[in-house]
């Protein structure tokens, strides 16, 4: 992974910090694209919610922070498995790799968030980037969705609360199953 200039080498770990602080469900990380002018796009991101199976390599001395990592890597290599289309051939997945058949509704959310870009003025990502504050969206399940174009993803996973920060040029995205 190539970090972008500015961007702390450990920046998913400060992501996990401040998720299993708050005890939210997922952390992303927004950045401006590279290949895109104007655009917010993911850049990284952990995972804090329900998981439906432990597929992790888990040692003895694997702590909750440790599986949460575990898990955030295997949904970022599902999502690249399923954007180039190598799910459809298993010999090519490693065996500890995810299917989709093993994922909650909330890893979705979280994995179908890494597709997404906004425009820099757009969106709770883009509008925090712009007025340079925080955006907080409560009841994110019920949202329009030309405030949040997320809604009904939101609304299968049980994400009701979601917060965007300008950080690092980029921007900051928390959620919660919590109102």
């Amino acid at each position: 992974d190539q970090i972008e200039e500015g961007l702390p080498e450990d920046l998913r770990k400060q992501l996990a910090f401040a998720v299993r602080s708050a005890r939210w469900s997922y952390g992303i990380f927004w950045s401006i694209s590279t290949e895109q002018s104007g655009m917010l796009e993911w850049y990284d991101g952990y995972y804090n919610g329900e998981i439906k199976t432990r597929k992790t390599v888990q040692s003895a001395e694997s702590n909750a922070d440790q599986v949460g990592l575990q898990r955030s890597d295997q949904l970022r290599e599902l999502y690249e498995s399923l954007s180039v289309g190598e799910i459809n051939h298993p010999s090519k997945r490693p065996t500890a790799a995810l299917i989709p058949e093993d994922l909650s509704d909330a890893e979705w959310y979280f994995l179908v968030c890494m597709s997404f870009k906004f425009e820099i003025d757009q969106e709770l990502p883009g509008k925090a980037l712009t007025k340079n504050g925080p955006f907080w969206l409560c009841n994110a399940h019920r949202a329009d969705t030309k405030v949040f174009s997320r809604t009904l993803l939101a609304k299968s996973a049980g994400i009701q609360t979601v917060v965007c920060f300008p950080h690092l040029g980029g921007v900051v995205e928390l959620g919660t199953t919590k109102p």
